[in-house]
């Protein structure tokens, strides 16, 4: 027998179930793998509102590479990986959005206590004690510069000129106060809160009855934070007006 028609031992082999191997490779989408990639990194978007990018992007790569591994006639693979960053995506997203709605009650609520309670003090005409409770009078006051006569005016001497201070002091101790509505909520920082909320105070005589012919209403932004000279932050009273200067 010739050499040359005798099979080497170099020449490869091939059978049925390797071509059956070669048939079913198909390659992994790439767009199905970075979806996971930013599904994985989403919950950042807890520790910060910045990162609202991530789910948003992850989940739109992860439809996109849903559509393409469907419509390649079974040449893309990675359907998983794609769905499972979608998943992530849209769970973090949710529990973002639902965290600050309960963080928006929370807050909400809180400053409703405070307004409400602040407006009683006032009400029952205890109004150095409603002072303290603004920021002007949180302040720590200024050292006066020696020499320098005292001031003409001061804060609390502003706050007691106030027209609304005036005739919120005149409702009585047993004035009803409800809460309307909440006009504003905003969050400077992670740590600050504001919150503006109207409010309505019913005078009562002294038989006990509602005055509603003297109703008086106000607008009340209130903020929490650490303020200068204070440990902890806290609740207190920034600005308070009338609903027509508000409105103005």
């Amino acid at each position: 027998m010739d050499a040359a028609a005798r099979p080497t031992d170099s020449a490869p082999a091939f059978h049925a179930e390797d071509v059956d191997q070669v048939a079913d490779y198909r390659s992994v989408s790439v767009l199905a793998l970075l979806s996971l990639l930013i599904g994985l990194t989403s919950p950042l978007i807890l520790v910060s509102r910045l990162f609202l990018i991530l789910p948003l992007l992850g989940a739109a790569l992860s439809l996109i590479a849903l559509r393409r591994i469907a419509t390649s006639s079974e040449l893309l693979a990675g359907r998983w990986a794609a769905t499972a960053g979608l998943a992530l995506c849209v769970a973090c997203g949710i529990a973002a959005f639902s965290r600050d709605g309960v963080t928006r009650y929370m807050r909400t609520t809180q400053a409703e206590e405070f307004g409400r309670e602040w407006l009683l003090m006032l009400a029952s005409n205890e109004t150095e004690q409603a002072f303290r409770m603004t920021v002007e009078g949180a302040r720590p006051a200024a050292p006066r510069e020696p020499g320098m006569p005292p001031a003409a005016t001061t804060p609390y001497d502003q706050f007691m000129n106030d027209p609304l201070v005036q005739e919120i002091s005149t409702a009585g101790a047993n004035a009803n106060v409800a809460f309307l509505e909440t006009q504003e909520y905003s969050v400077p920082s992670r740590r600050d809160f504001i919150v503006r909320q109207r409010f309505q105070i019913t005078p009562y005589g002294d038989a006990g009855n509602s005055d509603s012919s003297t109703v008086i209403e106000a607008v009340v932004t209130l903020q929490r934070s650490r303020f200068p000279g204070q440990r902890q932050p806290r609740w207190l009273v920034v600005k308070f007006e009338a609903p027509s200067a508000t409105a103005n």
